[in-house]
């Protein structure tokens, strides 16, 4: 039967052309738009993870209470020792010591008299240790504009756009003004080794300055200190599930609700509302889904209404050889099923002729993004997964199968006779 009803879609095209092209679009830009939300989504959370929150991020009480005021005064003491603690009972993760810090960044002239001056958000993290790989999570070799990487503690990287601003360049020396672990005011001369552009409008345009570990404990009394400690996967893929009994068996281990300056950890959905984010993500997607179903539903019912009034005479062929009604409807509902199937392989592959160049060369967003905190890079590619190849199949399946079995139903409500009557005009 399903043979017999394949070759009759392939041959009378005005009954499949039009269902088929509309299945096919539909699932094309079901497919289109997954990808790209799926890739704008990995590439936020991945980013997102290296540059700020990590898959866990351990700091104490105190400090994630008033953590986005930076308070270094509240940072982990004994760092080394505990990251060597992580390492022995987590070894699935890599545990980084990183340090975010705020300041004034202040540039002499010939006389040594302040010529300009910035505030700055500072990121520390270990550049200068052998084997590292700070600096290639951070991508600082690729992203810089001029110069090299930090060889000394007192060496320093700033934003590019920072340095055009500040008119200061790959070797001039600078003056970073804060304070202290212990409250005092800092005053510490860096020197400039290169200028960074991060191609991520937060860092960017936020005066982002990057300093090794060991430059931020000269400068502000932090040695064995930081203000934070993040855990990454070293698979590079992030585990609700495994991530949520990390945290748990953590905190376990080292929180103490008595003393604020004991360590908890928080997972990377639990910061910058990133949970919000990917439940917010999960639902756009099912509602496109719904809109596209809904849509080629309605077109398809209509189709089918049409198809129908002009088969009615195969319909009463049909009955006048012995085929009952409810043999017709079912029959209806396969072809639907046949339709649907070959719309959503043609739409599929659409959709990812369609998704493959924005994967390989992506799309420039910067301009869109203006002023905005969440961590995206200005090109957003798309990401083509498994889930991908099939994510358009269910709306092209059921959008045609409903259509069909509400179009159908006109064959219960007429009577044999008219059916046999309409069979005489055939």
């Amino acid at each position: 039967m399903i043979h017999f009803l394949f070759k009759g879609i392939l041959r009378d095209r005005s009954r499949s052309l039009f269902p088929v092209i509309t299945i096919s679009l539909g699932v094309g830009l079901t497919v289109l738009l997954a990808a790209y939300m799926e890739g704008a989504i990995t590439d936020m959370m991945s980013l997102t993870a290296e540059m700020d929150t990590g898959h866990l991020k351990i700091m104490t009480q105190e400090y994630y209470e008033n953590m986005d005021q930076m308070p270094i005064d509240l940072a982990i003491t004994e760092r080394d020792a505990l990251i060597a603690k992580l390492d022995a009972e987590f070894p699935e993760l890599e545990w980084v010591a990183r340090t975010r810090f705020g300041g004034l960044l202040d540039v002499p002239d010939a006389d040594g008299e302040t010529r300009s001056q910035a505030t700055v958000a500072g990121m520390s993290m270990d550049i200068l240790s052998p084997g590292s790989n700070e600096p290639e999570r951070m991508s600082l070799e690729s992203s810089l504009v001029a110069g090299r990487l930090p060889e000394r503690p007192e060496e320093i990287i700033i934003g590019d756009q920072l340095a055009e601003i500040l008119e200061v360049g790959v070797g001039d020396d600078v003056t970073l003004i804060g304070s202290t672990m212990f409250g005092s005011m800092s005053f510490t001369n860096f020197t400039i080794s290169g200028t960074i552009r991060f191609g991520i409008p937060v860092l960017d345009k936020g005066g982002a300055i990057v300093v090794d570990l060991q430059g931020v404990g000269l400068a502000m009394d932090m040695e064995d200190a930081s203000s934070e400690i993040l855990g990454l996967y070293r698979s590079g893929l992030y585990d609700r599930e495994a991530t949520t009994l990390v945290r748990d068996r953590v905190n376990e281990m080292f929180m103490d609700p008595e003393d604020p300056y004991s360590p908890i950890a928080i997972r990377l959905e639990d910061q910058n509302d990133m949970g919000a984010m990917l439940d917010y993500a999960g639902v756009m997607l099912g509602i496109m889904t719904f809109i596209f179903i809904g849509a080629m539903f309605v077109v398809l019912w209509n189709t089918g209404l049409m198809g129908s009034l002009r088969r009615y005479g195969e319909m009463g062929l049909r009955l006048a050889v012995g085929e009952s009604k409810g043999h017709i409807y079912r029959s209806l509902l396969w072809e639907a099923v046949l339709i649907g199937i070959i719309g959503s392989i043609l739409g599929t592959g659409l959709g990812l002729l369609g998704a493959w160049p924005l994967q390989v060369h992506g799309f420039n967003i910067s301009e869109m993004m203006g002023n905005t905190t969440m961590f995206f890079r200005e090109v957003i590619r798309a990401q083509i997964t498994i889930e991908t190849l099939y994510v358009g199949f269910l709306p092209g399946l059921i959008a045609p199968l409903l259509g069909a079995a509400v179009a159908g139903r006109g064959i219960y409500k007429r009577q044999t006779a008219s059916l046999f009557k309409e069979f005489e005009s055939y």
